[in-house]
């Protein structure tokens, strides 16, 4: 579902009269309010946690030769690195895991002085979240990594959530709720803040890593409340 398909849904399903919203440009009154709060619930499922499967990428680059600092600059959409991710020549026999050194150990312990070129052994992340290898690399090689992008704020009608399009119905439920906290509607509130949770429930038990042996809910129904 795009942005303006979510913000037609939450309308119709709290009752607001009339139609649409057309776009999620430029709207006033309940719109507007709708609009906002389903942008916001988004974004708010997407901080949750910072590493969702849905946020997963990879990154790759090469390394300069005999630079003792050759400064990778992070991806633009970065949130969080897989500090546990990075490897030299991954796709090669002879790969290489490169540990994680924190930057204030790299600072303490290896900033001065001079060393031999060899093959890197750790990794480290600047406080700008920019990367680069210790000891200087001896020859090219090719540096990959995991992380997880930033969480996005829809903007446009046709923007769509990186939340899995099976769990769309999640923004729906988390916006009702907010409606209903604000127009102080309790039937609407009770019914989309359970969908919301049984929702959060199977989404955490799919995207997060550690979550895939939990118990998904056996309850598959949309609950739709609508006002008399």
């Amino acid at each position: 579902m795009t942005f303006l398909e979510l913000c037609q849904a939450v309308r119709q399903e709290v009752g607001v009269s009339g139609t649409g919203p057309t776009t999620v440009l430029s709207q006033e009154g309940q719109l507007k309010v709708i609009v906002d709060f389903v942008a916001a619930s988004d974004f708010e499922i997407q901080v949750i946690w910072e590493d969702w499967d849905f946020l997963w990428a990879q990154y790759s680059s090469t390394l300069a030769t005999s630079v003792k600092e050759p400064i990778l600059q992070k991806p633009t959409d970065l949130g969080t690195w897989d500090l546990r991710s990075f490897y030299l020549n991954y796709t090669t026999d002879d790969s290489t895991h490169l540990s994680y050194l924190s930057y204030v150990d790299w600072r303490k312990d290896f900033r001065q002085g001079t060393q031999t070129d060899t093959t890197p052994s750790y990794v480290v992340v600047q406080p700008d979240q920019n990367v680069f290898v210790d000891p200087p690399p001896d020859g090219a090689f090719t540096i990959t990594a995991d992380y997880w992008k930033t969480p996005t704020l829809m903007a446009a009608n046709a923007t769509v959530s990186p939340i899995p399009e099976q769990y769309h119905r999640i923004i729906v439920a988390r916006a009702k709720s907010m409606w209903a906290e604000r127009e102080e509607a309790p039937d609407i509130l009770i019914a989309s803040s359970a969908e919301y949770a049984d929702l959060l429930d199977k989404l955490e038990s799919s995207q997060l890593p550690a979550q895939k042996a939990r118990r998904l809910s056996s309850n598959d129904q949309h609950l739709v409340v609508r006002p008399e």
